[in-house]
């Protein structure tokens, strides 16, 4: 799984996190949730051949009288998967199995329910989601067969649908982490980092500690298109300055990346080699993207290559000149 990705996993996986994520998309089926309400369940539903495009996250929800779970399923790929209800009912259904043996005898007797399952589409593609939404659209003739047909619906969460500001009107921890996260963005990452410091500065110490502690994942996946290693930072900030240092650190390399870029022009002196060596470049931000799981679609408006050329990389018949 790509650095990214996993860091969506660790986001929806924080407890804190969750239920800003709960208030905000959830705020309907599970109103006023408390931390006390809430246990993530330590399990995964998702086969393992699978596991490169999606995964998933599960809560159980317990107030009360009330016991219901939320199960959230992650997806990498950037293309739309139109088999998502179906996924999702047989997601659900495992869910359901291991509720049965862990009753044990109890759910044998008449009186045992099931628990309700809410199912979340976390979406991070770029391009439009239009899959069914309602498992019974998924079926021929449904509206023929009512009462046979298992029916529900999923609760789609689509960051390229987000607007930056409208993301922002909750100053808090996750929305600074969705802003990040957003795969469709006019800013560059200079407008970024600059936008993050900004909320750092303004945001009440707990959701500033909570914000540091999950940008590692997401500014990796950004960084390396720029050419930046964060490999010497740990995977977790504590505090502000920590996160700061890392902004100022990737702020030095771009200037520094940008100056050599310039002065390496200059010295090939020929269009020829200034682009020669962008090609060069654009191979090597190639690769380190698939590396990383990039959508294709990203990886050409990075590099400005061709499917035909990207193909090619990825086969290897396309490579840069050895030195």
């Amino acid at each position: 799984m790509a650095e990214k990705d996993n860091a969506f996993r660790r986001m929806l996986g924080d407890r804190e996190l969750f239920l800003r994520f709960a208030r905000r998309y959830l705020r309907r089926e599970i109103p006023d949730l408390g931390p006390d309400d809430v246990f993530l369940e330590n399990t995964t539903f998702i086969p393992e051949d699978l596991r490169e495009k999606r995964s998933d996250v599960v809560y159980r929800i317990r107030r009360g009288d009330l016991e219901a779970y939320v199960y959230i399923l992650i997806e990498h790929q950037s293309r739309v998967d139109y088999l998502m209800p179906w996924r999702l009912l047989s997601y659900m259904v495992k869910l359901w199995e291991r509720c049965v043996e862990e009753a044990g005898r109890t759910a044998r007797r008449k009186g045992f329910l099931l628990p309700p399952v809410i199912p979340v589409v976390f979406y991070e593609g770029e391009a439009e989601w239009t899959a069914a939404r309602r498992f019974s659209e998924k079926v021929r003739n449904s509206s023929d067969f009512l009462g046979f047909v298992p029916e529900f619906e999923y609760r789609l969460v689509s960051l390229g649908d987000e607007d930056a500001e409208d993301l922002m009107v909750d100053a808090d921890a996750l929305s600074g982490l969705l802003y990040v996260a957003r795969p469709v963005k006019s800013e560059g990452l200079g407008e970024v980092l600059e936008r993050v410091r900004h909320l750092l500065s303004v945001f009440p110490d707990d959701e500033a500690a909570l914000l540091a502690r999950h940008l590692r994942g997401y500014f990796s996946a950004y960084a390396v298109v720029d050419g930046v290693d964060l490999d010497a930072f740990p995977e977790e900030f504590s505090d502000r300055e920590e996160v700061d240092r890392m902004l100022t650190y990737i702020e030095k390399e771009m200037r520094r990346i940008k100056t050599e870029g310039r002065e390496e022009g200059r010295e090939e002196g020929r269009e020829e080699g200034r682009e020669a060596g962008r090609f060069e470049r654009g191979i090597t931000v190639a690769l380190a993207m698939l590396e990383n799981a990039e959508p294709a679609e990203k990886i050409l408006l990075y590099t400005g290559f061709t499917p035909e050329q990207l193909d090619e990389i990825r086969e290897g018949r396309l490579r840069r000149t050895e030195s």
